[in-house]
């Protein structure tokens, strides 16, 4: 049997100027809940109100996942009668370069075969939660639209780059947007250019970086819909490994067993050494194996114990702080619902860390990033880290790409 393309254009859709301040959505993970309601609030054509998930919600919305699905769909549906976005008007990939500061990042926008996942193409790293899974895929079928690119890095490729350069520089961008301090500029290829992609993607292995849940989505519409082509494909973009930058998702954590501070930090010096320090910078890591702690206005430098097992995985501090900390010390499944654990990622600032953690007592604990070759490692391994192990920055945003499933509120539009 012929394996599918890996890699190939797709027929979408481009945000217009005159609506990308409106549309385009901030990093998700980068916001809090409030900041995220207050948003859809104060601008109803927002992307976000599109992928709202269900801790979006006010206090005291009763509202089932079904409400919440179609609340999306209709947010989609007003953003396609207010014509927001402008079909390209043929299949095709895209050029996608970010810009943050000194770093420059530049990506191509395409359908991923969601077969890859199966056949070894395409590797995963983390874990995903189920109920999040799940309600990303029903979401699939109910909004019938994809904006939010699956991210996943490939060794880096001279003749892949070569093509995204001279795109990039030959002419003006489709969409050029700056937001949070990042600059998305998006160039439509031509044929050619997307077929000396495609080729040169078609034995390569890629890496997931960012979108594990939405991969899992991908995989359970295309299983429920096999019939149907534009679901055996899911939006991605591809940056090369060389280009990517890793930052720590932190962690806040409810402690399962009502501990006081002293009582919790007593647990963690029977598995890790154990300082208190006087502030954030002098707890923040530095290197591997060290982690901060955060717990009611005081601070600690923790130093986990050496590593006595084989294994890519368990040998990353993500891993490490999950199996002695997060789950032995403090009782906590991460991948349990209401497991009692939020994950707030660097660029968020560690302010809001201690924000979050204040509200409740939680404790904070700070991380050191992984890095992209550990996550390929652990890839390659075909094991598993804990959800929300690393965290790419800068994010490709929503909103600025939409594919067409032609299914839920798009059901009136032709896909192809």
């Amino acid at each position: 049997m012929t394996r599918r393309r890996l890699f190939e254009p797709f027929s979408g859709w481009l945000i217009k100027h005159d609506w990308t301040s409106r549309v385009i959505a901030g990093a998700y993970d980068s916001k809090s809940p409030e900041q995220r309601r207050r948003i859809v609030a104060e601008n109803p054509h927002s992307y976000l109100g599109v992928t709202r998930s269900r801790e979006d919600l006010e206090h005291g919305d009763a509202a089932t996942d079904e409400d919440l699905l179609q609340r999306g769909a209709d947010t989609l549906t007003s953003i396609l009668e207010a014509e927001a976005f402008e079909p390209t008007g043929r299949p095709t990939m895209y050029a996608y370069r970010l810009t943050a500061h000194e770093h420059t990042q530049i990506g191509v926008v395409g359908a991923m075969d969601v077969g890859g996942y199966s056949d070894g193409r395409i590797l995963t790293h983390e874990n995903v939660r189920p109920t999040r899974a799940k309600l990303l895929g029903d979401h699939l079928h109910w909004v019938g639209a994809t904006s939010s690119p699956v991210s996943l890095t490939y060794r880096a490729d001279p003749v892949i780059q070569g093509v995204l350069h001279d795109a990039t520089v030959a002419t003006k961008p489709d969409v050029d947007h700056f937001v949070e301090g990042v600059r998305h500029q998006v160039w439509a290829l031509e044929s050619h250019e997307g077929a000396t992609i495609a080729d040169q993607l078609a034995e390569a292995v890629i890496y997931v970086t960012d979108g594990h849940h939405r991969s899992a989505a991908a995989l359970a519409g295309a299983a429920k819909k096999p019939e149907a082509e534009q679901f055996q494909r899911t939006l991605a973009v591809l940056f090369p490994d060389d280009a990517l930058q890793v930052e720590p998702f932190h962690r806040r954590c409810l402690d399962a067993h009502g501990r006081t501070p002293d009582e919790i930090i007593a647990a963690f010096a029977e598995v890790a050494e154990v300082e208190e320090v006087d502030s954030i910078e002098a707890a923040f890591p530095h290197d591997r194996g060290h982690v901060g702690v955060y717990i009611r206005g005081r601070w600690w430098r923790l130093v986990l114990a050496p590593v006595d097992r084989p294994g890519a995985l368990a040998h990353l501090d993500v891993e490490r702080v999950r199996r002695d900390l997060i789950t032995g010390v403090l009782g906590i499944d991460e991948l349990a619902p209401n497991s009692g654990i939020d994950y707030v990622p660097n660029p968020a600032g560690l302010d809001e860390v201690v924000r979050r953690c204040d509200l409740d007592g939680a404790v904070g604990l700070f991380l050191y990033p992984t890095s992209v070759s550990e996550i390929m490692a652990v890839a390659e391994a075909h094991e598993l880290m804990p959800p929300k192990s690393s965290y790419v920055a800068p994010k490709p945003r929503s909103g600025l790409f939409l594919r067409i499933l032609g299914s839920g509120a798009t059901a009136h539009i032709d896909p192809s």
